[in-house]
């Protein structure tokens, strides 16, 4: 791969993130460089001195890749430059890469450059990630680089305003993969076979649409509406919808405009929830399908924005480019299927850079704090209710103490009720429950 360019717009955009201030107006009083020439350092306030990072040979390769333990910038990990704070001048002068490490997070570099390690869904394993495997997944560590950076400029003499800890934003988002169990030929034949009764598999797919044991949308509505109601901080609601699919792994592939589909839409319409796309499990190995999203626009009768993957299977992260080329202009897919925490090293959204161009794209990334199937899945982390409990409200303790987005992923198959089918993990609906409580009160 040739040697990259740092393109200005991205690294000014870098540059405030690191500050912790979306308002530019705030960002426009500090004077942040990133040079490596001393001439040009009484310019600034505060410098970043680059590691040469986007001028290696090796950019875009394994080679790349930090390797050993990571050094600490006044107790903090960072990938690439020096352990090293001078003053020069009134310059605060750090030889961290700061930018470089911001920027390896926000592409979701390290993917383009071990292409070879995914999992069994083409899927980057978070167990596989720099982050994991430092023990640092649970710390957003560029949010960590904004308390330092605001120190710095104060240590230069610059008036920095104060940040709240307060969580900005709470998503309450949810996948509809499978909206019913039993309402279909292939439901019926999959119960007999499974030596389900004639009668009772009849039962199940000529049963109402309400009665499906599935169909849990009425209780995520109240649990939600209570939750928006309650809560001082901003709430939204959000269903990701499928409009088709090529692979066994997204059935069922069903019909937004079917009898019993379109009587959840209007019901969902009516709780005042927002809407996106949920891209197939085969979309996301290629480009993001645009008939998908017409279909799921014609069935709403408006555009969409949202975004997230099925199987959250973003296996590439050229992926999203073609987001944008469709419309998209919000993701919800960024966190790892395996383990929870902040895969882009972040609690706050951000703008999605090209790792490949350098250039910074106009999709935001929302970071995904937890997803029901991760803690319980064994697969995946194997908790129980307790130490589920324990994990996502320290997650979530992170989260307010950076000013940072929670965004919680529940399928409707994680809220039955009956006793058929057997749901295996019963306590993700308490867990639920727990967590919109806990985030009410915290917020």
């Amino acid at each position: 791969m040739q040697v990259m360019q740092l393109h200005e717009k991205t690294k000014n955009f870098i540059l405030q993130f690191l500050t912790g201030y979306e308002d530019e107006n705030i960002f426009k009083r500090f004077r942040i460089g990133y040079t490596a020439d001393r001439e040009l350092f009484p310019r600034y306030d505060l410098v970043f001195v680059p590691s040469g990072f986007f001028e290696s040979e090796h950019y875009g390769t394994e080679a790349s890749l930090p390797v050993g333990a990571l050094p600490e910038i006044e107790g903090v990990p960072f990938l690439y430059g020096e352990d090293r704070v001078e003053k020069v001048g009134n310059t605060v002068v750090v030889y961290a890469d700061l930018v470089a490490t911001a920027f390896f997070f926000l592409s979701r570099y390290e993917e383009i450059c071990r292409p070879q390690v995914r999992d069994l869904h083409g899927r980057f394993p978070g167990r596989e990630s720099l982050l994991f495997k430092n023990g640092l997944i649970d710390r957003p560590i560029l949010d960590e680089y904004t308390l330092l950076v605001q120190r710095w400029l104060r240590e230069a003499g610059i008036d920095v305003p104060s940040m709240p800890e307060k969580i900005a934003k709470v998503w309450l988002t949810h996948d509809v993969d499978a909206p019913f169990f039993g309402k279909s030929l292939r439901a019926f034949c999959r119960e007999v076979s499974q030596g389900t009764s004639w009668g009772t598999a009849w039962r199940l797919w000529r049963q109402d649409w309400e009665d499906d044991p599935y169909y849990t949308f009425p209780l995520m509505a109240e649990l939600d509406q209570a939750c928006r109601e309650k809560a001082d901080i901003p709430v939204q609601t959000v269903y990701f919808l499928k409009g088709g699919g090529e692979s066994p792994y997204d059935k069922p592939v069903y019909k937004l405009k079917s009898k019993g589909l379109s009587k959840l839409l209007d019901f969902l319409v009516g709780q005042n929830v927002t809407f996106g796309l949920h891209g197939s499990y085969s979309s996301g190995a290629k480009r993001a399908d645009l008939y998908e999203k017409r279909e799921v626009e014609q069935a709403l009768g408006k555009k969409v924005f949202f975004f997230r993957n099925h199987f959250l299977r973003s296996c590439e992260p050229l992926h999203l480019a073609s987001l944008e080329s469709i419309g998209i202009t919000d993701d919800f897919t960024m966190g790892y299927a395996d383990v929870a925490g902040f895969r882009l090293a972040t609690t706050r959204p951000a703008i999605w850079i090209n790792p490949i161009s350098g250039r910074l794209s106009q999709l935001v990334l929302h970071p995904l704090s937890v997803m029901d199937a991760t803690l319980a899945d064994l697969r995946y982390m194997r908790l129980d209710e307790e130490k589920a409990l324990e994990y996502c409200t320290s997650l979530f303790q992170t989260v307010r103490r950076h000013g940072g987005e929670v965004c919680l992923l529940w399928h409707n198959t994680s809220f039955v009720q009956s006793a058929y089918p057997v749901n295996a993990t019963p306590w993700l609906r308490d867990v639920y429950r727990y967590f919109l409580d806990y985030l009410c009160r915290l917020s």
